[in-house]
């Protein structure tokens, strides 16, 4: 199934195409980032196992297979990239997981209404790549049965400047895609709204990593 909501996402997926085997060999080589191990202490805390997954804008593939090596039930991948999924169904080949993972080509946001409820969703630095944060946490929030977990960034000087640098270079060599530093005071407002506690809170100096939890869930 493949989606595209014209130049933005284009743009994002063929952005980070460029990078799908550079983040094999870096994960490989030194496993996961300092952000994505927050993450999983976050989910640690929430509780995944037994859970089936949901991963928006999932790249390469491999934190949620850490999941799943580690007592998650099964997992949907979804990403713009073409070549991230590629090397996402290698990588789960290897690791004896590709029963328990399907992986989506498209737009989480156009084609959520085709995609299974989850237990849990995971957003790892997702947030910050769509234009439209209150549509894909719209979309996130409906597919979300217990858990979300996302990181993006913080929203300060040195994260706002270098947002509107990193813009003017990709639009100085033609591509599509741009970065953004939502607010994370207005998407925790939204995740309260729809009935979901915040459990799980960490940071490092660019990124904010947070849990939600639906209250209703015990």
């Amino acid at each position: 199934m493949t989606a595209c909501c014209g130049n933005t996402s284009c743009g994002i997926g063929r952005c980070f195409s460029h990078f799908s085997r550079r983040y094999v060999r870096r994960y490989e080589r030194h496993g996961l980032e300092t952000t994505q191990k927050h993450l999983i202490a976050g989910l640690l805390a929430a509780g995944f196992d037994g859970r089936t997954l949901l991963e928006v804008g999932c790249g390469v593939g491999y934190l949620h297979q850490y999941l799943l090596l580690r007592g998650a039930a099964t997992a949907v991948g979804v990403d713009l990239s073409a070549a991230m999924l590629g090397e996402a169904r290698g990588l789960a080949e290897r690791q004896g997981l590709a029963a328990r993972v399907r992986y989506v080509e498209g737009d989480f946001r156009l084609m959520a209404s085709d995609l299974e409820v989850a237990d849990i969703t995971v957003l790892d630095k997702v947030v910050c790549c769509y234009p439209d944060a209150a549509g894909l946490l719209a979309a996130t929030i409906s597919h979300t049965r217990e858990s979300c977990a996302m990181t993006l960034p913080r929203r300060h000087f040195v994260n706002r400047v270098a947002s509107r640098l990193g813009a003017g270079l990709l639009r100085a060599v033609g591509s599509a895609y741009r970065p953004y530093v939502h607010d994370p005071i207005l998407i925790d407002r939204w995740m309260r709204e729809a009935g979901f506690e915040r459990v799980f809170e960490t940071h490092t100096l660019f990124w904010l990593t947070c849990v939600y939890r639906r209250a209703s869930v015990s």
